[in-house]
């Protein structure tokens, strides 16, 4: 099961990429998870509300789509959990929660667009078992990188460049005035990634 925080989804669906993240990671949607108030963060009850939120129809469509197929994130009550206990004001509620549940399931893995909470996380030093969460965490850039192995670049190039308000970071990746080519994205994003690491004093794992 993949944990989808609410910013990764958002984003995905923005850019049309839900096929390519559920081919690139292998998974269907239905081994997708997100947070139960995902639905209500972008609006999806009101069609001009969320045609707002999300910048298009597609994009609609998609985020409905995932809310529909995928499961809910969900901590097992009976398990302590000392992630829930943290009171980091670096983390927000839905990371915390994201962050527990990986805790709480080897099985699982976490897409996060929040690096902020990736930088809080790799501080905790106090819970032994965090260290071992590292190697089931991937940020956004890093799944944009594993959608450019199995997807068409172009196309790819296409839907990112036409949404620059999606994300800054990954509009400048692609190339805001000119188009980039596959190996300068490719590079673009291997150096979030390897900041992120650095941020991280090591902890994110690169396996670019």
């Amino acid at each position: 099961m993949y944990l989808l925080d609410s910013d990764a989804a958002k984003k995905v669906c923005q850019y049309q990429l839900l096929d390519e993240l559920s081919q690139a990671l292998d998974s269907p949607l239905n081994e997708f998870a997100v947070l139960p108030q995902l639905k209500f963060q972008l609006r999806l009850n009101n069609d001009i509300k969320s045609l707002e939120k999300l910048g298009s129809p597609e994009a609609v469509r998609l985020a409905n789509l995932l809310v529909e197929q995928a499961a809910e994130v969900e901590i097992v009550a009976e398990t302590a959990n000392p992630i829930l206990e943290l009171n980091r004001p670096d983390i927000d509620s839905g990371e915390a929660i994201l962050f527990a549940a990986l805790y709480g399931s080897d099985n699982d893995s976490m897409l996060s667009g929040d690096k902020r909470a990736f930088v809080a996380l790799s501080k905790i030093n106090e819970i032994p078992k965090v260290e071992a969460l590292w190697a089931r965490v991937i940020c956004l850039e890093e799944a944009i990188y594993l959608i450019l192995k199995t997807a068409d670049f172009e196309k790819v190039s296409d839907k990112v460049r036409e949404r620059p308000d999606v994300d800054i970071s990954l509009s400048i990746a692609f190339g805001r005035s000119k188009v980039n080519t596959l190996h300068e994205v490719s590079e673009a994003l291997l150096s979030n990634m390897k900041h992120l690491n650095a941020e991280t004093s090591g902890k994110y794992i690169l396996r670019a």
